[in-house]
């Protein structure tokens, strides 16, 4: 056997861990060892004198144990393990740096009727004038049949003052005259969808030189409310997520594919970081290790903290990460084993020490 791996499983967790060593080549186990601590594991790997590559995590322990018992023989980290850390200290770098949820614009809203758009105060108001508009009309039509204003504010029921003042009117007796907020209408719709909040919308408008009260904002506010209901989606902090697993363009929501791109456009630093994780796939699912160094510059430039700490941990096992890049082993045959010991454990009750536990694992 010239390709081995090793990994760790507990046998009562958080107190008590064993190691297993599997061939990468027949997949087959090889030895289980009782401890994963350096004396035990080194006894065990100077029995494979032979071995050229030894595939494990990114455990310092099996770092030192192998560099003792093989000195010649060349680390590779796993793969998954790799890409795992990196994902980790990314979902961490989204933590801090996005909301939960944040608020963006609908691209394609629906057309809004002018119900949805008015308040119900307001709504009840221009109502009301379009039914005095009628009886406007109807006094106005009178008038011209010959009648006079007495004999039309009987028709109609209304005073006879009423009805001069009617015959005079010319439009809808609806209130049109300029409210203080209308010029910052626009200006709130803007800040709506953008997910600023009531109070801090109003403080905006303040700064910017609205000198009404704010009980004509909040009256004003809940028709505008209406108008941009419609038009405000969230998006999630795990649809940037999703991101780091599958390419944007493989998004097949088309809606999702579009307000995440809108996002992005005022998101440098996140593009950056998200070209830097898909660009790190490709590095390590190529063959060139070269490539790993001016990765490694390139992601120093941006100077984020969890970034940062992933290449610390790189760095700490250059070379073995490198072989990672260049060699096709995995960790993968032991981790299957490992699920394989637990359904063992499981058939045993309980009830295995280590040296029963061993036989029937390596049987």
């Amino acid at each position: 056997m010239k390709n081995i791996s090793i990994d760790d499983f507990s046998h009562c967790k958080r107190k008590l861990y064993f190691s297993i060593l599997v061939d990468n080549d027949t997949r087959k186990r090889l030895e289980v060892v009782s401890s994963r601590q350096q004396p035990e594991v080194v006894e065990i790997l100077r029995k494979f004198k032979n071995v050229e590559t030894v595939t494990r995590d990114f455990s310092r322990t099996y770092k030192a144990a192998i560099s003792e018992a093989l000195p010649n023989a060349k680390q590779i980290v796993d793969r998954f393990h790799i890409l795992k850390n990196l994902t980790e200290d990314i979902l961490e770098y989204l933590k801090r740096r996005m909301k939960d949820k944040v608020r963006i614009a609908d691209l394609s809203p629906a057309p809004i009727s002018e119900k949805e758009v008015l308040n119900i105060r307001e709504r009840r108001k221009i109502e009301t004038g379009l039914r005095k508009w009628e009886v406007i009309k109807e006094a106005q039509r009178l008038k011209r049949a010959g009648k006079n204003n007495t004999e039309i504010a009987k028709t109609l029921q209304i005073a006879r003052p009423t009805v001069i003042r009617y015959l005079s009117m010319t439009k809808p007796p609806i209130d049109s005259r300029p409210c203080k907020l209308d010029p910052y209408i626009p200006r709130i719709k803007e800040l709506l969808l953008s997910g600023y909040g009531y109070t801090e919308i109003f403080n905006q408008i303040k700064e910017e030189g609205y000198t009404g009260q704010i009980s004509l904002y909040n009256s004003k506010m809940k028709g505008i409310r209406w108008e941009t209901k419609h038009r405000v989606h969230y998006l999630k902090r795990s649809d940037i997520k999703r991101l780091l697993y599958v390419p944007l363009e493989e998004i097949p929501d088309g809606q999702k594919r579009r307000e995440i791109e809108y996002y992005l456009k005022g998101q440098t630093e996140l593009e950056q970081v998200l070209k830097l994780v898909s660009d790190f796939k490709i590095l390590l699912s190529g063959k060139d290790e070269t490539e790993l160094d001016s990765w490694i510059k390139r992601a120093e430039i941006l100077q984020i903290t969890e970034i940062n700490s992933f290449l610390k941990l790189i760095r700490s096992d250059l070379e073995a990460v490198k072989n990672a890049i260049k060699y096709d082993y995995s960790n993968g045959p032991a981790e299957g084993h490992n699920n394989k010991i637990k359904v063992i454990k499981r058939q045993m009750y309980g009830r295995c020490k280590f040296d029963l536990l061993r036989l029937k694992v390596l049987c």
